[in-house]
């Protein structure tokens, strides 16, 4: 495995441009292009309605308002691409500098009642906190609108689209990771020529990398138990096992080998020996071109 420096950053966190957008700028990877089709008018009214709206919360209810008001004339390609005009307006939102300033527990819960009604979730990296989309409630905006294709990867994205690091540790328990992990390869091997398939892939990889590694506050080895002999963290020992034992997926392969390394190893390796997981070797594990 190759070596690289992984950011420890929540997964998935897209940055959004300022309010200069223009169409090009929100047509991304994921949306219509104009060397593609030939947008319809409705479509590219609707667009640069939600570029010209100010990056404030108070204007998502009149986003959402002028897509239901358009998408009659729009093709199935354009309605999926509102989805993710949608999902990057609402990435683009901040916290209040009162509300971000207040460190308070109180404060906390608070945010999280008022932003989660508003289909925001609130995560939090380094004292900093963010106003993330959620999934399940553009789902529930779009339903009926996206086609086959972009709902099969809405299944997997609400898996795996959710807050999972912080102050360099891990903010999920490591069976959960294995769960979004699991999810990963299973949309991968099902939809392996999918438009999304390249970004679950992506993301399977860092969350595969963080299995494999751990990060600097979550570390994969127990180094207090027994300081003369180092041995796999616990919960970490008993997650490997659970993957090496599921033949249904291809994961465990990856484990077993890893396991093997760490073996050899004695539990103990130097920074200069950690090789992360690359995309080519993913895809072999996988099965996948």
């Amino acid at each position: 495995m190759k070596n690289f420096l992984l950011l420890l950053i929540p997964i998935s966190i897209v940055a959004c441009a300022g309010n200069e957008e223009t169409v090009s700028d929100t047509i991304n990877e994921n949306t219509v292009t104009q060397d593609s089709i030939a947008m319809a008018p409705d479509f590219l009214d609707f667009v640069a309605y939600v570029n010209k709206l100010e990056k404030e919360i108070e204007y998502i209810d009149s986003a959402f308002a002028k897509h239901e008001s358009s998408k009659a004339n729009f093709s199935q390609e354009e309605k999926d691409s509102s989805f993710f005009i949608m999902k990057n307006f609402m990435n683009s939102f901040q916290i209040t500098e009162a509300e971000q300033a207040d460190y308070s527990e109180e404060n906390y819960k608070r945010i999280n009642k008022k932003y989660n009604s508003l289909g925001l979730e609130v995560w939090m990296e380094e004292g900093f906190i963010y106003l993330m989309p959620d999934i399940k409630f553009l789902e529930k905006k779009f339903k009926g609108d996206i086609s086959v294709e972009l709902d099969d990867y809405i299944e997997v994205l609400k898996v795996y689209f959710r807050q999972t690091t912080s102050d360099a540790g891990l903010s999920v328990e490591w069976s959960e990771l294995s769960d979004m992990i699991i999810a990963c390869e299973k949309y991968l091997v099902e939809n392996e020529d999918s438009k999304y398939a390249e970004e679950v892939l992506s993301n399977y990889i860092g969350l595969m990398n963080f299995m494999l590694w751990g990060l600097d506050n979550t570390p994969i080895i127990d180094y207090w138990t027994d300081e003369t002999q180092k041995q796999l963290n616990a919960e970490v020992a008993a997650v490997y096992q659970k993957l090496v034992k599921d033949d249904k997926h291809k994961t465990g392969k990856i484990i077993a080998d890893h396991i093997e390394f760490l073996e050899s190893k004695n539990y103990e390796f130097t920074y200069e020996e950690v090789q992360y997981l690359t995309t080519a070797e993913a895809k072999m594990y996988l099965g996948i071109e």
